[in-house]
């Protein structure tokens, strides 16, 4: 389910304006269409759509009439998901509320408001044809608690460039029509009913800082649950992420955060990323595979086999991301979201977090660093290659709860803290790396056989197999061989802030 994305910008004109010439603006002249359009949009009673917004209506008319889901997509765009009308006029389209879940939580969806539209589109196009931007002309009345009419303008980007759309939007000012007041019919119709979303927490004391960071966090969250669902690439990572980036705050600043109130939020989190994990390694033990495939002799790496293999890999990850899917439909998942919207929101502060962040944070990220260097000398003393592999993973995931506890304290302690969070940001990449390495062995060793029955060749396949296990372990022990300079170049982890 692709969905396309929008670039629009909306005006409000008067209704008896008259809108600018902008015939050379397109090459291919102008291609003018009306339409009459009749939308019932949909939503929780509370609005919990409208005020994220994401809007999902239900539209007759026009060239795409059916169900419509748009959600916010990166800077200034959005996402539209389209499915047909069907018979079922009152039943959302499973594949549309499975994307909206993580909002809706379980919440009915009923009709909130009614728009009709009387719409002329202009189409600019170029020499060749090709719509470059529809400017939509639009008399509109709405209904929820009253009814209400206006005329709009919306100027799309087709198959031109963004740049096109600020000349049409520059015109159009010229012309006495101003920006809209909301950017959507939808919350022009609803006016003040939709809630206010929470601003971010801003303030100088140690609470403030790190409810912050959390807000950041969740909404980084919250924001790659649709890509995740539609499996995305590097979404599943980027959720990952998020979930650890959360634990680690959880776990690090035991003098901001209570950890007794926080400990079973930071097991959900765990499970989730567990859940997430196996998607995810595999999605970059595949990537390994292809790069060292690339650098091997083709005589050994057996490139005329290799997608066997590699699709078996992907079936894998199918297997996999179904199971992330089954785990984001359940109740678990969403009472984790509402969990998560209540630490932001109230998060169970100790009585050091109304503190100078200064010295709270400071106090915090040095016991992190510490922590990190007793995992290092751990690991330097192992002995046993199984030892040491575990000793070493170790040390990344104490560089992680740095670097994460860094990046936090950074805006606070200045430079001493973003020296610590480049160095421990390093170790994390390099020792990440190794991990990866040792990832990818394992898998072989286990799958092996079975990747190599998905090729005709069984033996050239386990020969393939074992050169790469080979290789990753020459490159697991420069790995390490990395890690000590790394190391070495880096702060006293015993004193990481000097002079604070």
């Amino acid at each position: 389910m692709p969905g396309h994305i929008e670039f629009e910008t909306t005006f409000s004109v008067g209704t008896d304006a008259v809108l600018p010439d902008l015939a050379d603006l397109a090459p291919g002249g102008i291609e003018r269409r009306t339409h009459e359009l009749d939308a019932a949009y949909l939503d929780t009673e509370d609005l919990r759509l409208a005020a994220r917004g994401v809007t999902l209506r239900r539209r007759t008319g026009g060239t795409d009439a059916g169900w419509h889901l748009k959600i916010p997509w990166g800077e200034g765009a959005k996402r539209e998901f389209h499915v047909p009308l069907g018979q079922d006029t009152d039943t959302v389209p499973g594949e549309l509320a499975d994307l909206a879940r993580a909002t809706v939580r379980g919440a009915a969806l009923r009709p909130v408001a009614r728009i009709a539209t009387r719409r002329t589109e202009s189409a600019l196009r170029d020499a060749d044809g090709t719509p470059l931007v529809l400017v939509a002309d639009d008399t509109v009345t709405g209904e929820a608690t009253e009814s209400t009419t206006w005329r709009e303008v919306e100027v799309e980007l087709a198959g031109g460039d963004r740049a096109l759309v600020e000349r049409v939007g520059e015109r159009l000012t010229a012309a006495g029509a101003v920006p809209s007041a909301t950017g959507s019919k939808l919350l022009t119709v609803l006016g003040d009913r939709v809630p206010r979303p929470a601003p971010r927490p801003s303030g100088d004391t140690a609470g403030d800082v790190v409810r912050a960071y959390l807000w950041d966090q969740v909404e980084h969250l919250l924001v790659h649950d649709p890509p995740v669902r539609l499996d995305e690439p590097d979404a599943v990572h980027q959720m990952r992420v998020a979930t650890r980036r959360i634990r680690a705050v959880l776990q690090v600043f035991p003098t901001v955060l209570r950890r007794d109130a926080t400990r079973p939020l930071a097991d959900e989190l765990r499970r989730l990323s567990g859940v997430l994990g196996l998607a995810r390694d595999l999605e970059v033990l595949r990537e390994r595979c292809e790069s060292w495939l690339a650098e091997l002799p083709e005589r050994t790496a057996g490139h005329r086999l290799s997608g066997a293999w590699l699709g078996a890999i992907d079936d894998h990850r199918a297997v996999e991301t179904r199971r992330i899917a089954d785990e984001l439909a359940g109740a678990r998942y969403l009472a984790l979201l509402d969990a998560l919207d209540d630490l932001r929101a109230e998060p169970p502060l100790t009585g050091q977090a109304g503190r100078e962040a200064r010295t709270v944070l400071a106090d915090d990220l040095t016991r992190a660093c510490h922590r990190l260097a007793d995992a290092h000398d751990h690991a330097t003393a192992a002995r046993g290659a199984g030892a040491r592999v575990t000793a070493w993973h170790e040390v990344r995931k104490a560089a992680k709860r740095t670097r994460y506890a860094a990046t936090l304290a950074a805006p606070v302690l200045g430079r001493p803290a973003k020296r610590v969070r480049s160095w421990a940001s390093r170790l994390q990449q390099v020792l990440g790396e190794h991990q990866d390495g040792v990832a990818l062995r394992a898998y072989l060793a286990e799958h092996a056989h079975t990747l190599a029955a998905a090729v005709d060749d069984r033996d050239a396949a386990l020969v393939t197999l074992g050169a790469l296990a080979g290789a990753e372990a020459a490159r697991g022990a420069a790995l390490i061989e990395e890690a000590a300079r790394v190391w070495s170049g880096g702060p006293d982890p015993r004193d990481p802030l000097p002079g604070r």
